[in-house]
């Protein structure tokens, strides 16, 4: 019976590379870590600056909090199928770390676990990932391009924020929720393929994606949150199912210089329900109002 991440505390203690375990040495450059270890505790190895390599044993099912924050010389790490968890800020700040392979094993990736890697250009997740935690790919400068499994449904607030160079992204179709500010800050994100159970898009979801140009919502979503798109200066063209509920604000679109026409699916008169009557106007770059054009489709049939 496999281990969930609740049951790690009735590990035996040789079974877990605990704090002080291994020291910060020259020679502990290329680290193997043997079989038959289930753990990497918390703050392990925390700040090693001589770390250069990891190998994991196929026996690991949990590397644990911070467990290799701040090794800012680590270059590889070789993880193996078993692994059920990486925890929390797990490898924040390992600023030369330079792809990652998350083994199909991985359920969870948790908040901040590789926040801060700044030379990360290359991720592979775990096809049985569920839920990927706030922040835990924020700042990794140099990651071009994300492919989310449609086994995660939940990518939760700021999970790719400022990934300066990342150009498109690959959602789960099982995903109903776009969290806050989950792209913010992503200047390079030109191509975004939706979550076909797409139901909610959060407040500053896409916020000064400034390289966005068009944008299809899928059939089904509901909500878009308070500056969901603000300052997307190159936003030309977005489709809005007629499905749509809410807009949380009008501003939803505020600093978008290029948006001049808004395609919604529905009639005029379910577009002024959505907006309580009210024309959609928001203030551009230089705080001047804004009044897009509405082109209401009146489809009879969205799939």
């Amino acid at each position: 019976m496999e281990l969930d991440y609740f049951e790690y505390s009735k590990l035996e203690p040789d079974e877990v590379v605990s704090l002080g375990s291994y020291g910060d040495t020259p020679d502990c450059q290329e680290l193997i870590i043997p079989e038959g270890i289930k753990q990497i505790g918390e703050n392990a190895f925390r700040g090693f600056a001589n770390l250069r390599s990891v190998h994991l044993p196929r026996s690991l099912e949990r590397i644990a909090p911070s467990a290799f924050a701040e090794c800012a010389n680590l270059t590889r790490v070789v993880m193996q199928h078993g692994i059920m968890e990486i925890g929390d800020e797990a490898f924040s700040s390992c600023s030369s770390l330079t792809g990652v392979t998350i083994p199909d094993s991985v359920k969870r990736i948790g908040e901040g676990a590789f926040e801060g890697c700044a030379s990360l250009s290359y991720l592979k997740l775990s096809e049985s990932v569920g839920i990927i935690g706030a922040g835990a790919f924020a700042f990794c400068f140099n990651l071009t391009s994300v492919t989310i499994p449609d086994s995660c449904e939940l990518l939760e607030f700021n999970a790719f924020a400022s990934c300066f160079s990342l150009e498109d992204v690959k959602l789960s179709d099982n995903m109903p929720l776009i969290d806050d500010s989950t792209f913010e800050g992503c200047r390079s994100l030109r191509i975004v393929d939706m979550p076909r159970k797409l139901r909610r898009i959060g407040r500053r979801a896409f916020g000064g994606c400034t390289s966005l140009v068009s944008l299809i919502l899928p059939y089904g979503t509901e909500s878009i949150g308070l500056d969901a798109f603000a300052n997307c200066t190159s936003l030309a063209r977005i489709a809005i199912p007629k499905g749509m509920r809410e807009l949380e604000d009008l501003d939803v679109f505020s600093g978008c210089d290029s948006l001049d026409e808004i395609s919604y699916g529905g009639s005029r008169e379910m577009l002024e329900n959505i907006t309580r009557g009210r024309a959609i106007t928001f203030l551009d770059s230089s705080l001047k109002p804004k009044t897009p054009k509405i082109n209401c489709m009146d489809l009879k049939d969205e799939i």
